[in-house]
């Protein structure tokens, strides 16, 4: 599963996507299925395990140095929810370089990450968690369940900068339903699980 978010936390600027995996092997799919063209940069907590959140570029963005330091505020407060030691901290390191810099080998575990080039790298402070943030966020995500990996191998294939931005557009509303009812779901076996449980109580 990926997740994408829409960024926008100021009024009229223009919206950035945000793409991260669900866990560890996710991860490693966006790692081998990435290309240049996505102009993502990669965000990491330092020293510590958390999502890896990609933030995608525009065309005339070059760097983070031309983004908005609310956007690179929102990857930040981001990476640093999904880290378990991260979270819990007033202040936490991350680490940010682009993707084309990561470096990933066979003898590497689920996740794991070195990188081409240290001097590509840069690290920032995220600070206290900032919940209307995340939730600002959380709003805006889409999750993408099936064929993930077939999908990663057709966007890089394609070498299109903006497949997934197209992807999420064209099927927002079809990706909406089928989470919800995802959801719908596991509350339903969640259910049935509690009234299994309070009979079997019944019976002993």
């Amino acid at each position: 599963m990926v997740y994408f978010y829409e960024c926008k936390p100021l009024e009229g600027a223009r919206t950035y996507q945000i793409a991260t995996g669900k866990d560890k092997y996710e991860n490693d799919l966006l790692i081998k299925y990435g290309y240049r063209e996505l102009n993502y940069i990669w965000f990491h907590t330092d020293k510590y395990s958390s999502g890896h959140i990609y933030l995608k570029l525009y065309p005339d963005e070059k760097s983070l140095d031309d983004v908005p330091a609310e956007v690179i505020n929102d990857c930040l407060q981001l990476c640093k929810s999904t880290s378990i030691q991260g979270n819990k901290m007033n202040q936490c390191t991350i680490l940010q370089t682009p993707w084309h810099n990561l470096r990933k080998n066979q003898h590497m575990k689920p996740g794991e990450v070195s990188f081409k080039s240290l001097q590509r790298v840069r690290k920032k402070q995220c600070f206290a968690r900032d919940q209307r943030l995340l939730n600002r966020l959380a709003k805006t995500r889409v999750e993408v369940t099936e064929e993930v990996e077939q999908l990663l191998h057709q966007a890089k294939k394609s070498k299109d900068g903006d497949f997934f931005l197209r992807y999420i557009n064209d099927n927002r509303d079809k990706l909406i339903e089928e989470a919800k009812t995802r959801k719908q779901a596991k509350r339903q076996r969640k259910k049935e699980e509690q009234e299994d449980g309070f009979d079997s109580n019944l019976s002993s």
